[in-house]
């Protein structure tokens, strides 16, 4: 039950944190989240991740989850 737990709050964080970052003016956004950290996978315009976007993505998954940036990976797609 206690991992059934940690996961339902995982998906609660996961979904918390595609809205936030969509609501930013990112296209589409899918999280995945685990005990080792968080990956960020964002679809970008033609321009590309610029490092004010990797600083605005890594910002609200700190606040959502607490985590260290160096948990954080953010990948693009275009």
């Amino acid at each position: 039950s206690e991992t059934l737990q940690v996961l339902a709050s995982y998906t609660v964080a996961e979904s918390q944190i595609e809205n936030l970052v969509t609501a930013k003016g990112y296209e589409d956004c899918v999280v995945f989240m685990s005990e080792d950290g968080v990956s960020v996978v964002v679809s970008t315009g033609e321009e590309g991740l610029q490092t004010e976007d990797i600083a605005r993505i890594t910002d609200i998954v700190k606040q959502e989850t607490g985590l260290s940036a160096e948990s954080i990976k953010i990948m693009e797609v275009n």
